[in-house]
């Protein structure tokens, strides 16, 4: 029977995967730039998600109107759009919208330069797409800022990510918690710790242009990577690499997962001028989402290993709860794998 219900689990779950993206909420960028304040170059750029490119627009306040007409450059990764405006008011303190945000594209970084405000930027997302240019931050926060929560919110809601920071937390639950909980501790530190190293170094070699590896392959290998997990974890043969050393296990694949980062920031664009700042943040951002999953996931297992009173509850291979997971993440990235695959075949 219990074979039964996790088989039904995994078809619920592969049924509802076409609404599942493994990258969560894709990002646009948006530059204003004016001299004069009143007289403005606009740049939208556009990612393209599964094939498709979300549209986007902004809109000015009355007063302001088109001095060229939008051009648009199709490129692999999305769509630029550039055009001029003029408005009789200043744009500093301007309030714009944008129109077009959907549940794929739902968030911008708004980037505005100007003789008052230099390098301003912020994030606008889909509940509130509006914001106002040249805003003045709270205090001691760096022009850059918006790239933190972007960072943040990338891992959160990216499911591949996700899952793998769940699957290495469960792997070290299993083997670690009979010898107590210091054990489980000083493991997950240093597993986390080997996966951020592995990640932010080719996060930062991607971003930086040193390396540079196809987005297709790297997205597949990136859901692999969670399908082994979930391998071994329904497996249970603590004898494997990944189940002894899972902090190797998690450099190895961090290194993979980290040009998913780049090509997540990518996307996003950088600032022409002092990339390290935003490359700094985003990659914080990264640290303090796989903080809060860690956090998240560890408190969830405590508690109902408390409520049913004994430890292997949610790590134990023979909990309901326990395969339910393994056999969801494992269906899920087995379709993403068949789904990228499919992709990186057709082009």
């Amino acid at each position: 029977m219990m074979r039964v219900h996790c088989a039904i689990l995994a078809c619920i779950v592969l049924a509802s995967s076409a609404d599942v993206r493994a990258h969560g909420l894709a990002a646009a960028f948006v530059s204003i730039e004016t001299a004069d304040d009143h007289e403005a170059d606009v740049l939208i750029k556009l990612p393209r998600v599964e094939g498709n490119t979300p549209g986007l627009s902004v809109r000015f306040a009355d007063g302001c109107e088109e001095l060229t007409a939008p051009t648009k450059i199709t490129r692999n990764d999305g769509v630029i759009e550039r055009w001029a405006i003029r408005c009789e008011r200043p744009l500093t303190g301007m309030e714009i919208g944008l129109l077009g945000f959907n549940t794929i594209l739902g968030e911008a970084l708004v980037e505005f330069r100007s003789p008052n405000t230099h390098g301003w930027s912020t994030v606008v997302r889909r509940g509130l797409p509006t914001t106002r240019l040249g805003a003045l931050s709270s205090p001691g926060l760096d022009s850059n800022a918006g790239y933190l929560p972007l960072g943040i919110e990338h891992i959160l809601s990216g499911f591949d990510h996700v899952f793998f920071v769940l699957a290495l937390l469960l792997i070290v639950w299993r083997t670690r918690s009979p010898y107590g909980r210091r054990a489980v501790f000083k493991t997950m530190l240093a597993t986390i710790t080997a996966f951020t190293v592995g990640h932010s170094v080719t996060l930062a070699a991607a971003t930086l242009g040193l390396v540079r590896l196809a987005p297709a392959p790297t997205e597949l290998v990136i859901a692999l990577s969670v399908l082994l997990l979930a391998v071994e974890l329904a497996r249970d043969d603590r004898s494997t690499l990944t189940m002894r050393f899972p902090w190797i296990v998690a450099l190895a694949f961090g290194l993979l997962h980290g040009f998913g980062f780049a090509g997540a920031l990518a996307e996003i664009g950088l600032p022409p001028e002092g990339i390290a700042a935003p490359l700094l943040l985003f990659n914080l951002g990264v640290e303090v989402g796989q903080i809060i999953i860690v956090l998240v996931a560890a408190s969830a297992i405590g508690v109902a290993s408390s409520i049913a009173g004994r430890r292997h509850l949610v790590a134990g291979r023979g909990s309901f709860f326990d395969r339910a997971i393994i056999y969801g993440i494992g269906t899920l990235t087995a379709y993403w794998c068949f789904e990228r695959s499919l992709g990186w075949i057709l082009g």
